[in-house]
């Protein structure tokens, strides 16, 4: 298999994003293991969703992001972590004990899964963050903090935890440890565009939505991709050209972002990645 046994690893997968990387992976044969809080609950959601063919690649692992001594067993032996998790709950009322707002979930929980992650050497750590992140006078991030907790602060520290993580553990290690960033737009529950169908940049400077299917496939494409290690970067749907380059597979959105416009080719994705999602219709053969 395209992960060599190791299975990837994601927190987040009982819904949204962490489902849909779930789903992505085991309908490509890729081992992938699904963290949840309720295992029980998130095998029922996944095999209402999964042809029976495709289950046998999803295990279960019973972990909590606020608990962090459960994280490190549950990554234990895994190739890649993808950190899909955040709020359910935004702001904190007084004398509730409520443990699912962003500074425990977005920021704690990030940089808790960052080390248990750093520690047992997961080689590839991806993280869910948010379009404007950086930007506090954007309507978005402006909406977000005011119903959410100040969710886009506590995001923007995750990112910061994260990466002082890897950093560290990078510099004093002989392993191939790299952080990825992803930073998507207003999610939606739409079919996938594919990678033809999405804008990427850096700077945080692009606005508009994104499937949550088109987010978690750029999510695990970033896994085998040496472009995207260190990458922070922006996605949301629209029409490539102009000051976006045409981008047929994400080989090319990722040495885009990383190096600069690559023309457009015939993708040798078997070569690169070993996965058959690099086409710029996700199920179609390389």
């Amino acid at each position: 298999m395209a992960s060599d046994g190791q299975p990837i690893a994601v927190m987040g997968a009982s819904r949204g994003t962490g489902m849909q990387c779930v789903l992505y992976m085991a309908k490509r044969k890729i081992a992938v293991k699904a963290i949840a809080r309720d295992p029980g609950a998130c095998r029922s959601e996944v095999d209402s969703r999964l042809p029976g063919n495709y289950r046998q690649f999803v295990t279960y692992c019973k972990a909590d992001v606020t608990e962090p001594k459960t994280l490190a067993p549950a990554v234990r032996g895994c190739r890649g972590l993808i950190y899909a998790a955040t709020a359910t709950a935004g702001w904190r009322l007084p004398f509730y004990d409520n443990k699912d707002t962003p500074p425990q979930v977005d920021f704690e929980g990030a940089v808790a899964a960052a080390t248990a992650a750093a520690a047992e050497g997961v080689n590839r750590f991806i993280l869910v963050s948010c379009l404007s992140v950086t930007r506090p006078s954007h309507p978005m991030h402006i909406t977000k903090n005011t119903m959410m907790g100040r969710i886009m602060d506590w995001k923007l520290l995750g990112e910061q935890g994260v990466q002082k993580v890897y950093d560290h553990v990078a510099k004093s290690s002989s392993r191939d440890m790299a952080v990825t960033i992803i930073r998507p737009g207003f999610l939606t529950d739409d079919a996938p565009e594919g990678p033809s169908g999405l804008l990427v940049d850096t700077g945080d400077s692009l606005a508009g939505s994104v499937s949550r299917a088109d987010l978690a496939s750029i999510c695990v494409e970033a896994i085998w991709n040496p472009n995207a290690k260190g990458l922070v970067f922006e996605i949301v749907s629209g029409k490539q050209g102009g000051n976006y380059p045409v981008c047929t597979n994400y080989e090319q959105i990722f040495h885009t972002l990383k190096n600069g416009y690559l023309p457009v080719t015939t993708p040798s994705c078997m070569q690169q990645t070993g996965l058959r999602g690099l086409c710029s219709v996700p199920d179609t053969p390389c």
